[in-house]
């Protein structure tokens, strides 16, 4: 994927303070072969840096903290730098943006946690209906690749002209064969290709993350330092695991086919389809036990039954033979019913508590068995 090492061979994350100098002469060049922003951006960053310096001398004279805010900011102006975005902070969620005033008012974007890690590789959330994969192809977006456990929605991506591809990893990890099929991505299809999982926030940017490495244009230190820029959850140690230890395959290595649609145990499929029902119903109850404002389809009673009935469907398809895990799940799926039944007699504070008693299941089964 050309152009990344160009982007990334100034990060320094690993030089005091932070590589600064490094970064800002190499970036200075990239600039002049690309645009004068990039230079502009430079220049404020070396006035930043100046100011930034006069304060932290300032603050260890009077022996206050000042300094690790610093530092803190170094870091925050080096990633920005080090990790290249042609969408701008707010474009981290792609489509109009809402002002202040109206935040509240606003519809959801059709794509969240958009990062574009080079100009041919970008990460996000799932494109979930025809406005987002019309989004996709308007960023000139030619593959779709999701990491996800749900069937990717060929047809939508069809009718944009797009192309769809499957690599299904867990959040316990980037295994090895999907580090082969990730490899032969970058290999042989051509982008732009914009990588998913479900939030945009774990398993894609972790699988964008090894694509980048696989194609020579992104080091260790860079990759982690990306999860941490895209937000990946620190309970997710076996993302930040094989991100950490990738090592690029041979030239000659086998590498699994790349397919439209992956084989997924039945398992994972409810659970991944459960996942998407929380999420709906945790909108709900922020409102109230409402219909949100931004989510008119979305009814806190239909979403209660659609996290019951996946979590019913999870008991049926474990195979698992372990017992803890079929204690838990059953004991999920209790109280996943009597949240149902709660905003069925429109008793909302049972519901929370339902919820709550839910919520807490959930996070002690992910902790042993999915993170």
């Amino acid at each position: 994927m050309p152009g990344m090492p160009e982007y990334f061979n100034a990060v320094g994350l690993e030089s005091a303070p932070l590589g600064r100098g490094v970064m800002a002469a190499t970036m200075t060049k990239s600039c002049r072969r690309r645009s004068r922003c990039w230079t502009i951006g430079l220049e404020l960053f070396g006035a930043s840096a100046a100011r930034l310096q006069a304060g932290e001398a300032r603050s260890v004279a009077k022996n206050r903290p000042a300094a690790k805010l610093g530092a803190a900011t170094y870091g925050a102006l080096a990633l920005w730098l080090a990790i290249p975005s042609g969408l701008s902070a707010q474009d981290r969620q792609v489509g109009p943006q809402a002002t202040s005033a109206d935040a509240k008012a606003a519809p959801r974007q059709p794509l969240q946690n958009v990062h574009r890690l080079s100009p041919t590789l970008y990460s996000g959330s799932e494109p979930k209906d025809a406005a987002a994969f019309s989004k996709l192809a308007e960023m000139g977006v030619r593959t779709v690749v999701s990491v996800d456990g749900v069937k990717p929605n060929i047809q939508a991506a069809a009718k944009q002209g797009l192309r769809y591809i499957h690599i299904p990893i867990g959040y316990d990890g980037v295994g090895p064969e999907a580090q082969g099929a990730l490899t032969r991505l970058v290999r042989e299809v051509k982008g732009p290709i914009y990588i998913h999982c479900h939030h945009g926030q774990h398993r894609g940017p972790a699988a964008a993350a090894v694509a980048c490495m696989a194609a020579g244009s992104m080091s260790r230190a860079q990759a982690t330092a990306y999860l941490k820029q895209a937000g990946t959850g620190a309970e997710y140690a076996g993302l930040w695991r094989d991100v950490a230890q990738f090592t690029a395959l041979p030239a000659g290595a086998r590498l699994p086919p790349l397919v439209e649609t992956a084989e997924v145990d039945s398992l994972a499929a409810a659970m991944a389809e459960l996942d998407r029902a929380w999420d709906g119903l945790k909108l709900c109850r922020a409102a109230g036990w409402q219909t949100p404002a931004e989510s008119a389809d979305i009814a806190p009673e239909h979403q209660s039954l659609l996290v019951w009935e996946n979590l019913r469907e999870a008991e049926r398809a474990n195979e698992y033979p372990d017992p803890q895990l079929a204690e838990w799940l059953h004991g999920a799926t209790l109280q996943a019913e009597q949240l149902r039944q709660s905003l069925q007699q429109g008793r909302p504070e049972a519901a929370t508590a339902a919820y709550k008693r839910l919520e807490a299941a959930c996070a002690q089964c992910h902790k042993q068995y999915r993170n």
